[in-house]
């Protein structure tokens, strides 16, 4: 499905660097100096990766967006920044570090949030094992570690120490105290207060020795139980949902002949019944009966989705999402899909339109160009008393943006894949937002006007 473009807005030179085109250009949130040659400073290349940014709105109106930056995907230099804006995201400061990893540990991928009375900022992450001297990249202990927090008190300006989660037992767990576990989304404010973080959790950094891209993941959200009441932080109190001994997973058995999931694991020597179940980097989202639907990136060939009718406690196996509850599978390779609610109830799903077999893909793991550019959006409502499909109806998709198919001069890349990746929609002052990351460098913003928006919204079907 497509719609053309039409009416796109002027971009500068500088906004353009790294893409084909950009109809709803708005701004950079932050872009590095120019770099040629891999053999760069350290001050320079420690901020030639940037990835993972999520943006807040603080109490007085300030945007606050952090990333993961550090001169590659997984370098030992990785640090977790952040910038801010006092004019709707139009200019933005210069990156101030939060926290950065160590020797010992890996701090990257923070998911901030602001407790709407106070103004509090929480980040969460995530400390894994860090490769290096003890351990080498492909040791099982890589990446294992534990869930914490710091906050500011004080917009940014200075930062607490990190406490840590409590650990939750799952049959995915290789180790007792430790998980190999990531953090893409910040905290959703759910209804009647419910505060719930939702994360990835992997059975180890891959379900087998030769290929991570092998790994079986499964989505879970922590609720924050009393973040939005209680200072202390040595009281907060975390839970887990689903509670019990594993998260959200697809069908294995039902998806263990789907065609995406049969591509990949031959392309990776792997079997699809070590592939289909995995469903990962969920977003979390309120219907207005009640239902929680969390739509998540799978091998599947599509975003999965799951819904819960009693508040997060169980969920139905993760399927196949479609543009309506009878229509036609949406195509989505294993990238993030993430799924908002806007604020006049209508739903944005941000997407690539790539089943892992377009623009020259051979699986859905094929990054790049191939399957994470260009970036789609389609516009959905809830269907009163339909189930099928969560609900679920979206209109006809139109591209946010597409990224030159041109690798960088001196063979750089900030991982293996790369293209567009980790979108988040924003809306604020009835205005509508994504920013995302580009080919892991740059963090861009862009703007999406209302009169799209409504014209892209499907009409309800007949009663």
């Amino acid at each position: 499905m497509s719609l053309a473009a039409s009416n796109p807005k002027s971009a500068t030179a500088n906004q353009m660097i790294g893409l084909k085109s950009r109809p709803f250009a708005y701004a950079d949130i932050y872009r590095h100096p120019p770099m040629q040659g891999l053999d760069l400073p350290p001050e320079l290349a420690s901020i030639r990766k940037n990835e993972s940014s999520c943006t807040v709105f603080l109490h007085d109106g300030t945007w606050l967006t952090t990333w993961s930056q550090g001169s590659s995907e997984g370098a030992l230099d990785e640090k977790i920044v952040f910038t801010t804006s006092r004019d709707l995201g139009r200019t933005w400061s210069e990156p101030r570090k939060i926290v950065a990893s160590t020797a010992e540990l890996r701090r990257s991928y923070g998911c901030p949030f602001v407790v709407p009375d106070t103004g509090r900022i929480y980040l969460f992450l995530h400390e894994g094992q860090q490769h290096g001297a003890k351990l080498s990249r492909n040791d099982v202990a890589v990446d294992a570690g534990r869930f914490g927090f710091l906050f500011s008190d004080d917009d940014g300006l200075t930062w607490s120490e990190i406490y840590r989660l409590p650990m939750f037992d799952r049959d995915i767990l290789i180790f007792p105290d430790r998980f190999h576990a990531h953090l893409n989304h910040p905290p959703q404010l759910m209804p009647g207060g419910r505060v719930v973080l939702p994360f990835s959790q992997h059975m180890r950094n891959g379900a087998t020795r030769r290929f991570w891209q092998l790994c079986w993941t499964e989505s879970s959200l922590i609720e924050c139980e009393n973040l939005l009441t209680e200072r202390d932080p040595a009281k907060l109190r975390f839970s887990i949902l689903p509670p019990g001994t594993h998260g959200m997973r697809a069908d294995l058995v039902k998806h263990v002949d789907n065609p995406a999931v049969v591509r990949l694991a031959a392309a990776f020597g792997g079997r699809p019944n070590e592939l289909s179940a995995n469903a990962q980097e969920p977003t979390v989202v309120a219907l207005g009966d009640g239902r929680w639907v969390c739509v998540m990136r799978t091998y599947l060939g599509s975003p999965g989705f799951s819904v819960s009718n009693d508040g997060g406690q169980t969920w139905t196996t993760v399927d196949r999402l479609r543009y309506k509850p009878d229509g036609a599978f949406i195509d989505h390779p294993h990238t993030m899909c993430p799924l908002a609610k806007m604020p006049d109830g209508r739903f944005i799903l941000l997407f690539t339109n790539n089943d892992g077999t377009h623009n020259g893909a051979e699986h859905v793991w094929d990054g790049g160009v191939r399957t994470r550019s260009p970036q789609w959006f389609a516009i959905g409502r809830e269907i009163p008393g339909e189930q099928r499909n969560a609900g679920l109806l979206f209109g006809e998709p139109r591209i946010l943006c597409e990224a030159s198919d041109q690798e960088s001069p001196d063979g750089f890349r900030a991982s293996t894949c790369t293209g567009i990746s980790m979108p988040q929609y924003l809306s604020t002052a009835d205005r509508h937002f994504v920013q995302y990351g580009l080919k892991k460098e740059y963090i861009i913003l862009d703007e999406i006007p209302a009169a799209v928006i409504d014209a892209m919204t499907p009409a309800l079907p007949n009663p």
